[in-house]
């Protein structure tokens, strides 16, 4: 496993110094049924990483009068949006949390809707626009 971690770190590292883009992540905190506000406990946090932006295709059964069967089609048409941070190099953001929110150089804002770990060095935000 040595190998595959040495293979890790030295991909990664080029990887970020290629196409990694500066970005602060804001801690939130939500009640239940509020909106979500700045975490006071929980400073912001600055990190380098890889923003990701592709395109998604939602296929929505079409329900068909003619009783020919139900044809899938991409009626809506969206975009996926990942960001995606070494957590060896920035450690701090590991206390990412889902609802935080996380703004990038370029002043957009996106919301962090999942956290998911790799299961080497680097973890995954899954964003979404809508804040």
């Amino acid at each position: 496993m040595a190998l595959f971690d040495r293979l890790d770190r030295m991909t990664s590292s080029q990887v970020d110094r290629m196409y990694a883009v500066r970005a602060t992540i804001d801690g939130m905190q939500a009640t239940p049924n509020g909106r979500p506000k700045p975490d006071p406990e929980r400073r912001e946090i600055h990190v380098r990483g890889i923003f990701d932006q592709a395109p998604a295709y939602a296929e929505i059964e079409q329900g068909k009068r003619d009783r020919t069967g139900n044809d899938l089609r991409a009626l809506v048409s969206g975009a996926d949006f990942t960001f995606s941070i070494d957590i060896k190099r920035y450690p701090a953001a590991a206390s990412a949390k889902q609802g935080d929110v996380i703004t990038l150089d370029d002043a957009r804002k996106f919301r962090i809707s999942s956290v998911r770990p790799d299961g080497l060095s680097r973890t995954v935000f899954v964003l979404t626009t809508k804040l």
